[in-house]
């Protein structure tokens, strides 16, 4: 484009020069006629001695001329190519931004998380799903492997700024919750800039999750339905046999079939539950949610038990106020409704429950005098993990003064199938899946779960939970 408005420009020029060097010969050739037939005659006039009168004249003349030559002239001829080539530029750079502002607004759109790097790695423009898919804002101008911590995503995009062709990248991020993405590292094609990198990130945490999800319930459910479907064949072959004749013995057996069903029926429950909350536990939820409704909502739910087992609960809100957080009603709802059965199964006989909701850091069993062990996340912890203040967290906490589970129990209580008395479990109806349940849903509304026990002084389990948005640096 410069190469075109020099040659214009060059053009332009020697027209005019043509044009002006015709003109001042024309008016030369005039004023020299001027002076040959005039020139003496006029000078007496005048008073003017014959050898002065002709440059004299001859110089007044010229200076008219040209100044005529320059009045008329606009100027226009020179500035025709100019304008021609900034109108030229200035369509060919709206169509650029044009271009740009389209750009900008399909990567603003896309669902994915894209980045655009320069030749030394830093982010020159993040769409809104890259700032969510980090967990942080304006991370525009910092350097790339400081707002990704995964270095070989980094390691090819260094090496498609050198001019290596694109890649593909598996890698996993590092937090609470594992996450699974591929990363597609390419260079831009740009005449101007080609050491600008593009790397978009694909999450296939939800196709993992489904590859493990099947895994572990293929795996989990041949484990735990063995048992109940071997006691099953083995009634149903002694009714078939020897106790088919036998009414008391078949009612028997069918009682015990009957609860062996309800048991495989209740595990098949909580193992779909279970694979249904891993399955989005890395998505969070979008809801607003009143923490102490909830738990009302779960205590009004299980009326029927507390007056059936002769449990005594008492509920208090601590902050004396809604409790708002970002969660899922049906998940906390889950959550809070298998801690509060799992109190009243083995609170005592009877069970006595104290549900509080709060705001801060929840009280501590050991504020009694007496030491209570710990485990799983302090409220410092949580608030490192995701930012803000302890001020800022919310608890539910479930207390029982039963048994008490032993110090080097507390930290398997989370595991699938775990049980501390595997007996008084499975008569009681449960599962082994309650708590890996509650600790999958704490998880996907990045908060933590935290259980204290003494010996014949009960458990509390304390579920803490942000009020806003969970922030990561």
């Amino acid at each position: 484009m410069q190469d075109d408005l020099a040659a214009l420009i060059r053009k332009t020029a020697a027209r005019v020069r043509a044009r002006d060097f015709l003109w001042s010969a024309a008016f030369a050739a005039l004023i020299g006629l001027a002076v040959i037939f005039y020139g003496p005659g006029e000078a007496q006039l005048l008073g003017l001695p014959p050898h002065i009168w002709t440059p004299v004249a001859a110089w007044i003349l010229f200076l008219a001329a040209i100044g005529v030559r320059y009045r008329l002239s606009s100027g226009r001829e020179w500035a025709k190519p100019v304008e021609r080539v900034v109108a030229s530029e200035i369509n060919a750079q709206e169509a650029e931004l044009a271009s740009l502002r389209l750009a900008r607004g399909v990567a603003t759109v896309l669902p994915e998380p894209l980045f655009i790097l320069d030749a030394g790695g830093v982010i020159e423009h993040a769409n809104p799903a890259a700032e969510e898919f980090l967990g942080a804002n304006d991370i525009e101008g910092r350097h790339f492997a400081a707002a990704l911590r995964a270095p070989n995503v980094f390691e090819a995009a260094e090496a498609v700024a050198k001019g290596e062709p694109a890649h593909a990248v598996d890698f996993s991020t590092i937090g609470p919750i594992e996450r699974h993405c591929r990363a597609f590292v390419a260079p831009l094609a740009e005449e101007e800039r080609p050491d600008r990198v593009l790397v978009y990130v694909r999450d296939l945490t939800s196709e993992r999750r489904v590859e493990q999800m099947r895994a572990d319930f293929v795996a989990s459910a041949s484990h735990e339905l063995r048992t109940p479907l071997a006691s099953l064949i083995g009634f149903i072959e002694t009714l078939r046999g020897h106790a088919k004749d036998d009414p008391e013995a078949r009612e028997k057996f069918l009682a015990i079939m009957q609860a062996q069903a309800e048991r495989m029926q209740r595990l098949v429950a909580d193992l779909m539950s279970l694979s249904r909350i891993e399955l989005h536990e890395h998505v969070p939820p979008n809801q607003s949610v009143d923490l102490s409704n909830v738990a009302e909502d779960v205590l009004e739910s299980l009326r029927p038990v507390f007056e059936r087992s002769s449990a005594i609960v008492d509920f208090e809100n601590a902050a004396g106020e809604p409790i708002r957080i970002p969660g899922d009603r049906d998940e906390l709802f889950q959550a809070i409704q298998n801690l509060v059965d799992n109190a009243v199964k083995y609170g005592g006989e009877p069970a006595m429950i104290k549900v509080k909701a709060g705001r801060g850091a929840a009280p501590s069993m050991s504020q009694d005098g007496e030491v209570a062990h710990r485990s799983g996340d302090t409220p410092a912890q949580i608030v490192g993990r995701i930012g803000g203040d302890i001020g800022d967290l919310a608890f539910i906490q479930i207390r029982d003064f039963g048994a008490g589970i032993e110090r080097s129990e507390l930290p398997r209580l989370t595991e699938r199938f775990y049980r501390v008395n595997i007996e008084r479990s499975k008569k009681s109806g449960g599962t082994g899946l309650g708590l890996a349940i509650v600790k999958h849903i704490i998880n996907r509304h990045k908060g933590g779960l935290q259980v204290e026990s003494r010996l014949a002084g009960g458990t509390a389990f304390t579920c803490y939970f942000p009020t806003g948005p969970a922030r990561r640096g």
